[in-house]
């Protein structure tokens, strides 16, 4: 039971940045099922939480890959991890107050987000690095 599969669309041919991704979406997926299965309430917990821990270690790597390349769309990009990273801390604050259906709105955020920002921004990071390796 997947909410997002695995694929070739989401493979970016950066070994490391897609092995975060991958883990990424398997917390996506992880958070589908625990709803699909109506254990929300403590599986959205730790998920939160380890989305929260894991978004800012990958952030970080792919904000130094970005500086060292001196990507010039850094600045823009960093802003997006920083809004998502506030979106999902609102989702934590929320869970933990002890809000209902905090999992579908989480659920639907990170599915649309994560799925976009692979495909796009994290996309034009890699085309750049390509770029660069092929001159």
């Amino acid at each position: 039971m997947m909410l997002v599969e695995w694929d070739d669309t989401l493979i970016l041919g950066m070994a490391q940045i897609d092995e975060h991704h991958h883990k990424l979406v398997d917390i996506l997926n992880r958070c589908y099922r625990a709803l699909m299965l109506h254990d929300h309430s403590h599986e959205l917990e730790g998920v939160v939480a380890e989305l929260l821990d894991y978004t800012q270690y990958h952030f970080r790597t792919e904000e130094e890959l970005m500086a060292q390349s001196h990507y010039a769309a850094a600045p823009s990009h960093a802003a997006a991890h920083r809004k998502f990273i506030n979106s999902v801390t609102n989702f934590k604050d929320r869970s933990d107050a002890g809000e209902s259906f905090v999992a579908i709105d989480v659920l639907v955020f990170l599915k649309d987000w994560l799925v976009g920002h692979i495909q796009n921004t994290d996309r034009a990071f890699a085309n750049f690095l390509n770029d660069r390796a092929g001159s």
